[in-house]
């Protein structure tokens, strides 16, 4: 059963990324690029469910078909992008990519070497982190405390105060000479965000009924905690530190609050209110595949119109019926042949909080 909530914040997510590469100047483009920690939220939370669920279904988690299916969602269509890129950019744009580019975005350390766009650092970071949570869930299944809450809790928030402290030492010392941020080991501390939510969710469920029962408080705190994204710059040390926690803590608790039935049921029952957040989470479902593309869509707008800036609209549109078709095409057809041979439990295709995160 898909959340159309959930949908509708990786809609959110990938247009502030698209507004975060157009060539317009405002406070949405500024704040845009945080679509990426929303991203990394729901991630976490989505995926780490998976993960939770099954265990709570049949007391163990299948970590070995759970890296498959992730495999068939990213990898086809993110290597036919590859190709298509280091095609386009040898024979199209006559700038062909160095050998080491391409060799680090095959192997997902992008985010570590110079990959082929900038953009996919984001795409290493969640890789990397997929491994590293199947692995954990894995040793806290052998070793009989995935069921301590107490013990899981205190683990994953010592993951986070890890990185951020690492986060915060990078920081300092590039003070006065801010760099982007782009390793696991520096940002992987939103997609354990959504790892810690999503362990309360299925192993506490009583507090996020109870959270939910406060929903204009949750609403309130969730936007004081994301507004200095709109407010002070992506690279100033308060935003680059502390600054991502706490919008991370913001976006957990939009999570929350979207997940909540009788607000998805408020909204679409009201005609004046649901085409857009509908529209939203159309665009949300073929959120990774129009992330993917959309740099590239770029390019070729740039290359075709010979242009120093490129209509925004036109980068939107184009951005996005590349994304749909790429997800038609590739990614679902793919997701078919993982459901064939690969298929999740009978008891999680129902899952509240699976929403086509495999």
């Amino acid at each position: 059963m898909r959340i159309r909530g959930l949908d509708f914040l990786r809609g959110i997510a990938i247009i502030g990324v698209l507004f975060r590469h157009s060539d317009m100047s405002n406070v949405i483009v500024m704040a845009g690029g945080y679509g990426v920690d929303l991203f990394f939220v729901l991630s976490g939370f989505l995926v780490a469910g998976l993960l939770f669920k099954e265990y709570q279904a049949r007391g163990n988690s299948n970590i070995g078909r759970f890296l498959i299916r992730r495999g068939f969602k990213i990898y086809p269509a993110f290597y036919i992008c590859l190709i298509a890129t280091v095609l386009l950019d040898a024979y199209y744009f006559c700038r062909p990519q160095p050998t080491s580019s391409i060799i680090s975005e095959a192997f997902f350390i992008q985010n570590y070497r110079t990959g082929v766009r900038f953009h996919t650092w984001s795409l290493g970071v969640e890789e990397q982190f997929y491994f590293f949570l199947a692995f954990f869930v894995l040793a806290a299944i052998k070793f009989k405390w995935i069921e301590n809450v107490k013990a899981m809790l205190f683990t994953i928030i010592t993951f986070i105060l890890i990185i951020f402290c690492l986060r915060l030492n990078f920081s300092f010392k590039h003070l006065h000479n801010p760099v982007p941020i782009f390793a696991s080991h520096l940002k992987a501390d939103g997609l354990f965000m959504g790892v810690l939510l999503a362990y309360i969710w299925n192993f506490k469920p009583e507090l996020i009924t109870k959270w939910q029962q406060n929903k204009i408080s949750l609403f309130v705190l969730a936007t004081l905690l994301i507004l200095p994204a709109f407010v002070l710059l992506p690279e100033s040390f308060f935003m680059e530190t502390i600054g991502f926690n706490l919008m991370h803590f913001g976006f957990a608790l939009l999570i929350i609050l979207v997940c909540d039935k009788s607000n998805e049921a408020f909204v679409l029952k009201n005609p004046y209110l649901k085409y857009i957040p509908l529209a939203v989470c159309f665009i949300g479902v073929n959120s990774y595949s129009i992330y993917l593309w959309h740099l590239l869509v770029k390019d070729v707008l740039y290359e075709t119109m010979k242009t120093p800036n490129v209509n925004s609209v036109l980068f939107f549109t184009s951005a996005i019926v590349m994304g749909v078709l790429s997800a038609l095409i590739i990614e679902n057809q793919f997701m078919k042949i993982a459901d064939r041979y690969f298929p999740r439990p009978t008891s999680l295709k129902v899952s509240s909080t699976s929403n086509n995160a495999e």
